[in-house]
């Protein structure tokens, strides 16, 4: 497919500042997961002599579609103009849940787009509202499996955050898992001290904007053990994996964290979308609905030997070669998705 008269796109970048000035599409300067996509995304399109753009970068000709990732927060007035006045079409795309970004789920927003993707099934009418998988990096899923004997027990890895409160008590969202991975940590550190190691940015000290922390003070965990350079690679020295999403009870949300540890050939403890088993075969994660109770999942955990462990890993390895499985989630179907849905090109 050849587009005869070339086409530009202007993109919005999930409210980060530095992915603008075309930074999305660095590998160099994006060290997000979402640089392998956007690299790949903007060589697919030249292809299709169709040029696309940080919404930032000025360019001589008329932008002909702006794609939005994220709505932009309130203060973000240049982009919320573009949105109510541009005459370009503009289609949205809700990666962000609720807790973090709920402007992107108030319908009176979406009447300025002519299209919403969003990842809740509830919402789907393929109408006005269309699915997206989330898309997330291949990059690492060569990733050798370690022995079973080689493996620590189990981790996890998270940054330590909390949803803004009035974002957290909106009920109909979904139920934040934030608080969760607390329970976990709290659980792990008196009860199995020696087999749990926590990660992630922004713990053992005080939250930037946490009033009650600056006053009261903040807990220190022994079993945090510093930030992550290469998060598959530490995975991939782990048995388990504790894998709450941001958010739970809701139908369709999966973001990289169960693919981070398919990634790494380590097993992943899932609580977060409740039809998971639609888009990933339960013989590949354990589900922590299971047991809603850290004791009995601990004492599951435990009763795992290497034959049942190497069960989920044959499991795993055979998902990753799945050529529809790969399709579907990593970089080449994203290309081929946006190609051929949003920007209807057939």
């Amino acid at each position: 497919i050849m587009i005869s008269e070339k086409k530009y796109i202007s993109i919005f970048p999930y409210n980060v500042k530095g992915y603008l000035n075309n930074n999305l599409f660095s590998i160099k300067k994006n060290k997000g997961i979402e640089a392998t996509l956007f690299s790949k995304l903007k060589k697919d399109l030249r292809k299709l002599n169709i040029e696309i753009n940080t919404l930032d970068i000025e360019i001589k000709e008329q932008t002909d579609l702006y794609v939005y990732f994220d709505l932009p927060f309130p203060a973000n007035f240049s982009a919320w103009k573009s949105i109510i006045f541009g005459k370009a079409k503009k289609i949205l795309i809700c990666y962000e849940p609720p807790t973090v970004i709920p402007f992107n789920y108030m319908k009176p927003f979406h009447i300025f787009f002519k299209k919403v993707y969003t990842w809740n099934d509830q919402l789907v009418d393929n109408k006005k509202y269309f699915k997206i998988n989330l898309p997330k990096s291949i990059e690492g899923y060569k990733t050798e499996p370690k022995k079973f004997e080689n493996k620590k027990f189990l981790c996890l890895i998270n940054s330590n955050k909390l949803p803004f409160f009035p974002f957290k008590i909106v009920k109909h969202f979904g139920k934040e898992l934030y608080s969760e991975r607390i329970k976990s940590i709290e659980f792990y550190e008196k009860f199995m001290p020696n087999k749990f190691f926590l990660y992630g940015r922004g713990w053992n000290k005080k939250k930037k904007y946490n009033l009650s922390e600056k006053i009261f003070g903040f807990k220190k965990y022994k079993c945090y053990k510093g930030e992550v350079k290469d998060k598959i690679k530490l995975l991939s020295t782990f048995k388990f994996c504790l894998c709450f999403e941001n958010l739970g009870e809701v139908k369709g949300f999966i973001t990289e964290k169960m693919f981070d540890c398919f990634k790494a050939r380590c097993v992943p403890i899932y609580w977060g979308a409740s039809n998971i088993d639609k888009y990933i075969p339960k013989k590949c994660y354990i589900d922590f609905r299971d047991f809603n109770d850290y004791k009995r999942l601990s004492d599951f955990l435990a009763s795992i030997d290497e034959s049942k462990y190497n069960g989920y890993i044959k499991n795993i390895e055979s998902l990753l070669s799945d050529k529809k499985f790969k399709k579907r989630w990593f970089e080449e179907g994203f290309s081929e998705f946006f190609v051929k849905d949003v920007l209807e090109i057939n």
